[in-house]
């Protein structure tokens, strides 16, 4: 992007502002603002980190390669020079960074040879959220104009913004003891998915209630079981996330939506990822107790109950499938109920 013009980089600068607004995944926009900003810089690698408040110090959540390969370990090596920005607020642009007192003398120059060097902070009008940082191996003269600066500084200050919205966004469709989406995000995709089906292509919903949770805070107080409940939580969302979303519905139910398919009946997805979810649960037990799950489910559209016959809001949908739950629940702990 170094030869564009002002214009052309603007014109770059919008499509990417409205791709990350359009993001409200946190993790899929963090991505897409480290390409981006690897784009913008020519640049052979980049990493972006935000600030951990409850650790009160910087933690990568991205590394790229320009080939879009993801670099998993913490680079250590860049540290300083993230800390640094993150601490004054300010830019640090390097063309030829071998030359710069404060620079060249630093183990990651020597080491990979860089030759080029940008670390732009992220911040709101609020609050200093982390920063963005790119290095290569290749000197490009013309990359750090006064009007490049600036917009890598626009797409810093863009990237803030998207990013605290997609905090928001997370904060106000998550459950804050587990992390996974809340009741109201569920009914939310549940609806969209009820307006995507047809005949040829079936979604489901699962509902599951914790048999004897309460047990466990009787057992061993409110806080062993908020830990306890996080570990389910967890142990539910990997054995089912690839299958659909998973969600916390209620105080120890949770909620499985299986996305419209074509192919298997949906009878039978249903009841292989229940038995999956139930076999997992009864392995745990805490402070003596032993878990299992009773779970209900339905499919949609099916013969027995043709689009026709649907409910016209989810909130109904997911009464029909607490029903099969009650009826599991009746014939007692662990049991199974697909409507």
């Amino acid at each position: 992007m170094a030869q564009e013009s002002f214009d052309e980089r603007l014109i770059w600068l919008l499509k990417v502002s409205r791709s990350m607004l359009a993001t409200r995944d946190l993790d899929r926009l963090l991505s897409l603002v480290t390409d981006a900003f690897i784009e913008a810089c020519e640049a052979d690698r980049g990493f972006l980190l935000l600030q951990d408040r409850d650790l009160g110090k910087l933690v990568q959540r991205v590394g790229r390669t320009a080939s879009g390969k993801d670099i998993s370990e913490s680079e250590t090596k860049i540290s300083s020079m993230a800390n640094r920005v993150f601490r004054e607020k300010k830019p640090v642009f390097a063309t030829d960074t071998a030359t710069q007192e404060d620079l060249a003398s630093r183990r990651s120059i020597d080491e990979l040879r860089l030759k080029m060097m940008v670390c732009v902070p992220l911040a709101t009008d609020n609050e200093s959220l982390g920063v963005i940082y790119a290095d290569g191996r290749t000197s490009l003269d013309k990359v750090f104009t006064n009007t490049n600066r600036r917009t890598f500084e626009m797409l810093a200050d863009h990237a803030a913004a998207a990013i605290e919205n997609a905090r928001l966004f997370e904060r106000a469709t998550n459950d804050p003891l587990t992390g996974l989406p809340n009741n109201s995000y569920f009914i939310q995709q549940l609806s969209k998915v009820m307006r995507e089906v047809s005949t040829s292509m079936q979604a489901g919903v699962l509902l599951l209630d914790v048999d004897a949770f309460k047990r466990v805070n009787i057992a061993a107080g409110a806080e062993a079981g908020d830990r306890a409940l996080i570990d389910i939580a967890m142990t539910i969302q990997d054995v089912a996330r690839a299958d659909g979303l998973v969600a916390r519905y209620g105080s120890d139910k949770f909620a499985v939506l299986l996305p419209p398919e074509e192919g298997t009946a949906i009878t039978l997805r249903l009841r292989d990822v229940a038995e999956r979810v139930r076999a997992a649960i009864a392995t745990k037990a805490y402070h003596g107790v032993q878990m299992s799950a009773s779970i209900g489910g339905l499919g949609f559209p099916t013969n027995e109950r043709p689009a026709t016959s649907l409910p016209t809001n989810a909130p109904d949908l997911v009464a029909i499938a607490d029903d099969m739950l009650a009826k599991a629940r009746a014939r007692g702990q662990g049991e199974l109920e697909i409507g």
